[in-house]
C-alpha cells in the first residue's frame, strides 16, 4: 500500500492543477456475456458497476466504483459452480482532450478490494473454496462521448490485477457500456 501511495503521489505532482470545485460524475455501467457448449454446458456472466467521481482538475478526477459480478459455470456432471464478485476501489482516472470535445477517452488505475463468493459443486461433490478476499490493483481504459451537456455514454475496458501483477490482466477482464452524469 505505501508504494501505491508514492506513486499516487508522483502521478498528482506532474498534473496541471486547475481548478475544478464543484464537479462531480456519477454513472453505471452493465456487461453481459454468455456461452453456450456442446451437451448442454455454459458459461454466463452478469455486471454492473456504479461509479461516483471528482474532478480535481479538467482532465483527472479520483473516484469510488463499486462492482458487482455473478458468474455461473455449467457442465453436465462436471461441475455446477457460481461465483459473485464485489470490488470496491478507489481510483485516479485522467481524460484526454478537451472537456468540451465529443469523445473523450481516458485511462483509469487504482487499488480495490475483491470479495468473491462461490458456491456450487464439482464432480464427485466437491465445492469451491467459499469465499476469497483480496486487495488487487485495476487498470482500465475507456471512452466517454458526450450526449447532452451533463450527459455521456460511455465504454471501457477494466482489469483487476491479482497480486497487483500486470501478467494477470486477462484473468479478470471486462467490457462494460453505460452512461455518465455531471452536475
Amino acid at each position: 500500500m505505501k508504494k501505491w501511495f508514492f506513486f499516487s503521489a508522483v502521478f498528482l505532482s506532474f498534473l496541471d492543477l486547475e481548478s475544478r470545485a464543484g464537479v462531480f460524475e456519477t454513472g453505471a455501467g452493465y456487461s453481459y456475456r454468455q456461452s453456450s457448449y456442446n451437451g448442454g454446458a455454459y458459461t454466463r456472466m452478469k455486471s454492473w458497476n456504479a461509479t461516483f467521481g471528482y474532478f480535481f482538475t479538467q482532465d483527472s478526477e479520483v473516484e469510488f466504483v463499486y462492482s458487482d459480478s455473478t458468474t455461473n459455470e455449467f457442465v453436465p456432471n462436471v461441475q455446477d459452480i457460481q461465483y459473485r464478485d464485489r470490488v470496491y476501489s478507489l481510483n485516479l482516472v485522467y481524460h484526454f482532450f478537451s472537456e468540451s470535445d465529443p469523445v473523450r477517452p481516458y485511462v483509469r488505475c487504482g487499488v480495490g478490494q475483491l470479495n468473491r463468493d462461490a458456491t456450487g459443486t464439482y464432480t464427485g461433490g466437491f465445492s469451491p473454496a467459499g469465499r476469497l478476499d483480496q486487495v488487487t490493483v485495476i487498470g482500465g481504459l475507456g471512452v466517454k462521448a458526450k450526449i447532452a451537456g451533463q450527459f455521456s455514454i460511455r465504454a471501457e475496458a477494466t482489469s483487476f490485477l491479482t497480486g497487483g501483477s500486470i501478467s494477470t490482466w486477462q484473468d479478470n477482464f471486462a467490457l462494460s457500456v453505460g452512461g455518465t452524469f455531471y452536475f
